[in-house]
């Protein structure tokens, strides 16, 4: 879902779950379910994050990688990300996350037709 994406945005602009709450006028606890996925995203809520975050809606809910713009982002006084270097550190282990999931479900679908195979 989104709310690994929405937490390395979050992280890769230095702010807290406390500040972007607090943007988005939630609850730090509400805030940290969005992120844990165990709530789902209002389209106002959605729209609002998006905006803090110097993002597109469609950006934090594509399953597609997305590239951070750290000089048009409204950082505030959290914002402690200055160099191109943050940037890669973030991506990379965004993306370093993504391909592991990706290999552990190809891992899994791999077993599974070996089972059925076997069942024939």
């Amino acid at each position: 879902m989104y709310g690994d994406k929405i937490r390395s945005i979050r992280e890769m602009r230095g702010f807290s779950q406390e500040y972007l709450s607090q943007k988005l006028g939630i609850a730090q606890n509400s805030y940290s379910r969005m992120e844990n996925n165990q709530t789902k995203l209002s389209s106002e809520i959605l729209e609002k994050l998006a905006k803090e975050l110097g993002v597109s809606p469609m950006d934090i809910l594509s399953s597609e990688p997305f590239v951070v713009n750290f000089y048009g982002a409204n950082h505030g006084s959290q914002g402690n990300f200055n160099t191109i270097e943050n940037l890669y550190t973030g991506q990379k282990d965004l993306y370093e996350k993504m391909l592991s999931d990706k290999d552990k479900e190809i891992y899994r679908l791999n077993k599974l037709l070996e089972t059925l195979i076997a069942k024939k």
